[in-house]
Formats: C-alpha cells, sequence, structure tokens
C-alpha cells in the first residue's frame, strides 16, 4: 500500500533523505536508488509518495518513492547520448593518434585507460550493490585523468553509477579539461 508524504530533508551529496509523514512513526529514510525517476532532484517541501517497506538491509525504509508532479521516467534508465559522446571522443582520439595528428602513445593510453576506466565503474556499481568494498573515488578520477575520461562518461551513464553525485561530478570534469589540456600542449609542443 502506497503512503503519502513530503520530503523533509535531501542531501544531494550523500544520495539520501528523509520523509516526513505527519504520524507517530519518526521520519522515513529513503536512497537515492528509491526514486522512481531521477530527472528531478528532491527537495524539502516536496509531496512524495512511496511504499514503506524493508530495504536491502533490512531496515525500514521508502521504496519505490515518486514525486508528485515529476515526469514519469522513460523506459529505460540508461541514457545513450553520454555513452555515444564518451565513444565519439575515444574515436576522436585514437582516431587522430592514428592519423598522426595525436602521438600515437595518446591512442594507445586513452584506449587502454577507457576500457579500465568502463570495468572498474561496472565493478563498482555491482560492488555497491551488493554493499562490498568500494573503489575510492580518487582511483576512478585517476583513471579518468590518465586518460580514460570517455571510458568512464559512458560507464556512468550506461550504470548509472557516479552521474547524479554533484561534487564526484565537478571533479570529474575537472580531470576532462586537464587530460583534453594535456593532449593539446602535448601536439603543440610536438608539432613545434
Amino acid at each position: 500500500m502506497r503512503k503519502a508524504g513530503r520530503v523533509k530533508s535531501w542531501h544531494a551529496d550523500k544520495g539520501f533523505g528523509f520523509i516526513d509523514i505527519h504520524a507517530d512513526v519518526k521520519d522515513v529514510f529513503f536512497h537515492i536508488t528509491a526514486l522512481q525517476s531521477r530527472t528531478v532532484t528532491p527537495k524539502p517541501g516536496d509531496r512524495v509518495s512511496f511504499e514503506f517497506a524493508k530495504g536491502k538491509d533490512g531496515r525500514m525504509q521508502a521504496l519505490n518513492v515518486a514525486i508528485v508532479g515529476a515526469p514519469t521516467p522513460p523506459s529505460s534508465d540508461a541514457s545513450w547520448l553520454p555513452a555515444l559522446v564518451g565513444l565519439a571522443a575515444l574515436a576522436t582520439i585514437v582516431g587522430g593518434a592514428l592519423g598522426g595528428y595525436l602521438p600515437r602513445q595518446a591512442g594507445i593510453v586513452s584506449l587502454l585507460a577507457s576500457v579500465i576506466a568502463f570495468l572498474a565503474y561496472a565493478d563498482d556499481k555491482a560492488r555497491a550493490s551488493r554493499k562490498a568494498w568500494r573503489t575510492p573515488e580518487s582511483s576512478l578520477h585517476l583513471l579518468a585523468l590518465c586518460g580514460g575520461w570517455p571510458g568512464a562518461l559512458a560507464a556512468q551513464h550506461l550504470f548509472r553509477h557516479k552521474n547524479r553525485k554533484q561534487a564526484f561530478q565537478i571533479i570529474f570534469w575537472c580531470t576532462v579539461a586537464l587530460n583534453v589540456s594535456a593532449l593539446a600542449l602535448w601536439e603543440m609542443a610536438a608539432s613545434t
């Protein structure tokens, strides 16, 4: 049976919040993974409907949380556009290296780092669902900085992993900018 309430608090950086149900029950916990649609970020005061049930950890919490008035989720939550952008960026880097516009090492490193980053995100997502020991975010950022950002970008959106965490995304896009700048400087130095 679905219940109704209002979002009392939302911690975007941590991906969880609490719902006030105006009853003798204390505020109900909900995690970002319980949201039916992630197109709208929850904010205090939003009206929600949810199911009150045991979560994966065995504690009572809100599941299948729907924000009243939020757009209905698409049939597939995986976003293909960022994955295609990551693949296109990787193809551009590798193609530039093969065509002599970039050093060959840049194409090889970017290809290998992208594959490793993609697999690291897949592994971390699997570990998160099992509540197992996680890959440190700094390791994921290092892979992106070392040229694996196209694979990381694709993985973030295909696996819906780390793509909503704002602090992570800021650092991720800084690593992308640093990597692309380093490639540009490397090419300018090689052509002079």
